[in-house]
């Protein structure tokens, strides 16, 4: 069953403004934390547009914020909190449900010029290093 756009958005914005609210921020804050305009972080939590891939590496870096979590909801949502939970076996067919989950979103984008165009846009910024900052003036750019 293919993504749809409009519920994936949904879902994003309703984790966006989650993580807002768990740190009390107003919509201006948030934007500022997050190097965006107040516009543009307005379309991220209401859902009009996908944040782009420099958002997601400050939630990840800043927030510590899982990118599996806020994508599809994934547990845990912070990332030290992986530590604590259990280990567990890769069952087989992890893979599969891995590809499973790529076939459905290169389905999506296929029925989807926006959302393909988004994505491929993101991924090849990231993929080129080109609007990633580095966390802090002393650490060093993420690698390729």
């Amino acid at each position: 069953m293919p993504i749809r756009t409009r519920s994936f958005l949904a879902d994003l914005s309703r984790r966006l403004k989650s993580i807002r609210d768990e740190y009390r921020y107003t919509r201006q804050e948030m934007a500022e934390k997050l190097g965006l305009s107040r516009s543009n972080y307005y379309k991220n939590e209401s859902g009009v547009s996908l944040p782009k891939v420099d958002t997601f590496y400050r939630l990840h870096t800043d927030f510590d914020i899982s990118i599996d979590w806020f994508l599809f909801g994934s547990l845990p949502k912070h990332n030290k909190d992986k530590q604590s939970l259990p280990v567990e076996e890769k069952k087989p067919g992890g893979l599969e449900n891995e590809l499973a989950d790529a076939r459905e979103l290169l389905d999506a984008m296929a029925q989807d010029p926006v959302l393909r165009h988004e994505v491929l846009l993101n991924f090849y910024k990231y993929k080129n290093n080109k609007t990633i900052p580095p966390a802090s003036p002393h650490d060093e750019p993420p690698s390729p």
